[in-house]
């Protein structure tokens, strides 16, 4: 399935086309682009907007066009001549449209004026869905006062914490998990993926609650800048926690170090696991599950408070010898004594001892407790990450 994304290019790729291409990509559809501005811009600042001139933006369009069939378009920034040639294609090739309206940058830096605003009052009627944030369905709502069209006969998606879809008279709201972060590109990421799941067949109501979970992954996972965060768009599922867990049993299985004892259990959870069932386990018999009680899943519960990255780990038992394999790799370890178990001591351990801002950034790969026979717990950000230590670990040993 193609899915044309027609926008402005950011050369961070935090927003704009290269943001709306990685979606896309990620939820296993062609991403086709056409870009109508040049817009430098990072976390801190929008430096200018340079907009290409209709011969440029047409070409773009007619080579596309041309080669390829296209039902779906996502816009981000627009011009007048991108909005007078997409309304001229769509006219003759038919395609839907979800408009995310870019008018104003988070830092007051102005993509559009009253000429340009005008034009989208002719454009929004020919949408299948907009997706202001609440800004600016606060301003288009007073654009509509002053002309001829009805805002009523529009879809209108209204983003925030908490969204609400307008359509046939109906006020939908659709909530959803919550990550307080500021992350630059999550319109841009979420206006792309609902355009995906409507491209699968999918009711707009399901499309925008589905884009939403994937939008909380890439708030999650969102890559760290001087001055920010820019959206990383990621797709987790049950069905991503299954594949790669049984990924990870087979890279497991084969392994042969002291560590990895007949009896290992590695877990994954789906973002921000609220029961057991959220959380799926492999054994050495390779059959996958969900909604086991152990310590890991009671560990993968606790630990999405301090940090949601964080959603696999493996329980093992070892002996001291292996704090010196540890020690010697570049791993972040982090050393308590063992109380009841290892979820209890470690809860303890932060209770007491640490604040919950200790691990804000620098998460450590392992927990070790200390007895007679020593437990770690190695932690990833999926089981595949699990599976990468562990063969660090299994190098090192052999060269030994």
């Amino acid at each position: 399935m193609n899915i044309l994304t027609v926008g402005g290019f950011d050369p961070t790729g935090g927003a704009g086309i290269v943001a709306d291409v990685k979606t896309i990509k990620e939820l296993q559809k062609n991403p086709l682009s056409i870009i109508t501005s040049i817009i430098p811009q990072n976390n801190n600042k929008v430096f200018l907007k340079k907009d290409l001139s209709k011969e440029e933006i047409k070409a773009q369009f007619d080579a596309i066009f041309e080669d390829f069939k296209v039902d779906w378009v996502k816009t981000g920034v627009l011009t007048t001549d991108s909005i007078d040639i997409i309304l001229k294609f769509k006219e003759k090739y038919g395609f839907k449209i979800i408009c995310d309206p870019v008018l104003k940058s988070t830092t007051d830096f102005k993509f559009s004026d009253d000429f340009l605003n005008k034009k989208y009052l002719e454009f929004f009627k020919e949408c299948f869905l907009i997706t202001p944030n609440l800004k600016e369905f606060e301003f288009i709502e007073k654009m509509f006062e002053t002309s001829k069209f009805n805002l009523k006969d529009i879809n209108v998606l209204v983003t925030g914490k908490t969204d609400f879809l307008k359509s046939n008279n109906k006020n939908i709201e659709i909530t959803g998990k919550y990550v307080e972060k500021e992350v630059h590109g999550t319109g841009c990421t979420y206006s792309s993926a609902i355009t995906c799941f409507l491209s699968s067949g999918m009711s707009v109501e399901d499309s925008i609650k589905s884009a939403k979970e994937f939008v909380l992954g890439s708030v999650i996972y969102a890559e760290k800048t001087k001055y920010g965060y820019n959206s990383n768009p990621t797709c987790i599922n049950k069905e991503s926690v299954e594949k790669n867990l049984a990924y990870a049993f087979n890279l497991i299985k084969n392994m042969d170090i002291s560590l990895v004892d007949p009896d290992f259990i590695i877990s994954e959870s789906i973002l921000l696991p609220k029961t057991y069932f959220d959380i799926a386990m492999v054994k050495i018999n390779g059959d996958i599950k969900f909604g086991i009680s152990n310590i890991n899943s009671d560990l993968l519960l606790k630990l999405k408070e301090f940090n949601p990255k964080i959603r696999s780990c493996i329980y093992l038992k070892s002996d001291e010898s292996i704090k010196n394999t540890l020690n010697n790799l570049e791993f972040s370890i982090f050393s308590m004594k063992l109380a009841n178990n290892p979820v209890s001591s470690f809860e303890e351990e932060l209770i007491q001892n640490r604040s919950r801002t200790l691990f804000d950034e620098n998460f450590p790969d392992i927990l070790y407790f200390e007895g007679k026979k020593p437990e770690l717990i190695i932690l990833g950000n999926n089981s595949l990450e699990i599976v990468k230590k562990l063969q660090k670990i299994e190098k090192l040993i052999k060269n030994r």
